[in-house]
C-alpha cells in the first residue's frame, strides 16, 4: 500500500502514549495495535502516520529453513571469558541504545529517554566519567526541532563517530578527536532541504568518500558531501512513497522480479538500532522485509543493495510468515550478516537467520540458526561479533525472564543461553543493545538505566 504522506510527532508530544518497554506498531491496514502496546516510538514516525513494525524485501534467493531449535540453558563456553559488571548511570531511567569504543577504557555510551532528553556519555569502562551531549530544548533547537531529541546508537563513519538521533532526522551529530571530550561533538544541521525532513529517526549513515548515504524511516537519502548546513539531500529510494521512488520501480519489477518493492526500515516501539544494516563504506546496505505493519509487497526476508540503496534485491526466508518478517539484521563483513526477528504479540516470530555470501544479493542464501528454544513473546534485539566474526552475543527478552543473552562461537549457525551470567545485574529488565571491541570486552545495554560490561 503506497502512503500518500509522512506525520511526524515529536517525541515529547507523545511521552504520555507509549512505554519504553512495548515492542509494537500500528498496523498500516487496520489501525490495531500489535498487542505489545502502544504505536509511538521515540519520535520516529512512518509513512501515513502509522508505526511500521517491519524491514524491507527479499532478494529472490531461496534460504535454507534447515535451523532447528533446542533446549540448552547452559552458558556457552564462547562469547567472553571475563565476568560482566555494572556501570551506574545518572538515574534518569534511559533506555541505553549503543556503545562505542576507541579503546577498552575510552568509550562513549549513547540513550534514549522517551518524552525527554537522551544522553551521550563517556565511560573509562568501570564508571560513567561525564555527560558530553543532552539532547534537551536547546540542543535541539539548533535543528529546528521543538522539543527534545535522544539518540539510537553510535559508529564510526568517514573518520567521525556518529550518535544517530531520533527526533530530528536532519541533525548531524558527531565527533572527532577524543571522543570522551565534550569539546569534540558537534551537533548540526546536516541538510540544506530542512522541509524534506521530519522527526524521523536516523538508522544509519555510509560513506565511499564521494556519496553519503542516510537511512532514515522508509527512506534512503544520498548527497555527494559530507553531511553540514550546505548538503543536499536526495530521496533515493522509498518504492511506497506517491509517486514511489524510483517513478518506474513497478517497470523495473517486471523486468527483475527479484527487486523489492518495501520501504527499508523497521519501525516497532522502542526504535531498534539495527533496523537496517548500512556498512560505514557504503558498499553494502541490508534491511529487513516483510514484517508487520509493513508497506510493500515483498515476503519475509530481506532486501539487499550493493549500490549505496538505488536498488534492492530480495532474499527470502522459507518458512516465515508474512507479518513474521525479520525486525533487525547486522553484518560483520560483506558477506557474513544475521537477521532477526522477534514479536511480542506474534508467535514463533522469533528466529535467527546467516548468511555468508550476503554480497551475492539475490543468490545469497540464509540458513535458520540453531538456538535455544524461544517462547512465544521472545524479543530479539541486537546482536554483534568480535572482530573475529565468530564470537557473538545476542541480547533481547521475554516476559518470564525480562533479559535475554545467547552467544555463539560459530559465527551465528548455533547459539547458547548466556542469560544467568548477567541476570543479577541486568535486574531482568529487557535488553536493546550491545556492542563487542574484542571478544573480551563487550557492553550489553537495556532500559531503565540497564548496562553491563565485561573485560578490565
Amino acid at each position: 500500500m503506497r502512503h500518500f504522506i509522512r506525520l511526524a510527532l515529536g517525541a515529547s508530544l507523545l511521552a504520555a502514549c507509549s512505554s519504553s518497554s512495548s515492542d509494537s506498531g500500528n498496523d498500516a491496514g487496520s489501525g490495531s495495535p500489535d498487542s505489545g502496546g502502544t504505536t509511538a516510538e521515540g519520535g520516529t514516525t512512518n509513512d501515513g502516520g502509522t508505526t511500521n513494525d517491519g524491514g524491507t524485501t527479499n532478494d529472490g534467493a531461496t534460504a535454507n529453513d534447515t535451523g532447528t531449535t533446542g533446549d540448552s540453558s547452559a552458558p556457552s563456553e564462547g562469547g567472553t571469558s571475563a565476568a560482566f559488571r555494572a556501570i551506574a548511570l545518572p538515574g534518569n531511567g534511559e533506555r541505553v541504545t549503543g556503545v562505542y569504543c576507541s579503546d577498552a577504557h575510552t568509550c562513549v555510551v549513547v540513550t534514549e529517554l522517551f518524552g525527554d532528553a537522551g544522553h551521550i556519555y563517556s565511560s573509562d569502562g568501570t564508571t560513567i566519567t561525564a555527560t558530553l551531549v543532552t539532547g534537551d530544548d536547546a540542543y535541539a533547537a539548533m535543528f529546528g526541532t521543538l522539543g527534545s531529541i535522544s539518540f539510537l546508537g553510535v559508529s564510526s563513519v568517514g573518520g567521525k563517530v556518529v550518535a544517530r538521533a531520533i527526533g530530528a532526522e536532519n541533525a548531524f551529530v558527531s565527533a572527532t578527536g577524543s571522543v570522551t571530550s565534550a569539546a569534540s561533538w558537534t551537533g548540526i544541521e546536516g541538510v540544506t532541504n530542512t522541509t524534506d525532513f521530519g522527526l524521523n529517526s536516523q538508522f544509519g549513515f555510509g560513506t565511499n568518500g564521494t556519496r553519503w548515504t542516510l537511512v532514515s524511516a522508509g527512506r534512503i537519502w544520498e548527497a555527494t558531501s559530507a553531511p553540514g548546513p550546505t548538503t543536499t539531500w536526495t530521496n533515493v529510494y522509498s518504492p511506497q512513497a506517491v509517486p514511489p521512488i524510483p517513478a518506474d520501480i513497478d517497470a523495473q519489477r517486471t523486468s527483475d522480479p527479484t527487486l523489492c518493492d518495501t520501504d527499508p526500515t523497521v519501525s516497532i516501539s522502542p526504535d531498534l538500532d539495527q533496523a537496517t544494516y548500512v556498512a560505514a563504506d557504503d558498499s553494502l546496505i541490508v534491511a529487513p522485509a516483510g514484517a508487520v505493519n509493513q508497506d510493500g509487497d515483498d515476503t519475509a526476508g530481506v532486501c539487499i543493495s550493493l549500490d549505496g540503496g538505488h536498488t534492492f534485491h530480495h532474499a527470502e526466508f522459507t518458512g516465515v510468515a508474512l507479518g513474521a518478517g525479520p525486525v533487525g539484521v547486522t553484518c560483520t563483513s560483506s558477506s557474513h550478516c544475521v537477521a532477526y526477528g522477534g514479536l511480542k504479540s506474534t508467535a514463533s516470530s522469533a528466529y535467527v537467520y546467516v548468511s555468508t555470501n550476503a554480497s551475492m544479493g539475490a543468490t545469497s542464501t540464509w540458513t535458520k540458526a540453531t538456538t535455544p528454544t524461544l517462547p512465544d513473546d521472545t524479543q530479539l534485539r541486537a546482536v554483534a561479533f568480535a572482530p573475529d566474526g565468530k564470537t557473538g552475543w545476542l541480547v533481547g527478552s521475554t516476559s518470564a525472564n525480562g533479559s535475554l543473552l545467547f552467544t555463539t562461537t560459530d559465527g551465528g549457525a548455533t547459539w547458547a543461553d548466556a542469560t544467568t551470567t548477567i541476570s543479577a545485574l541486568t535486574q531482568d529488565n529487557p535488553l536493546h543493545s550491545v556492542y563487542a571491541l574484542d571478544a573480551t570486552h563487550v557492553w550489553i545495554g537495556g532500559e531503565n538505566d540497564t548496562l553491563v560490561a565485561s573485560g578490565n
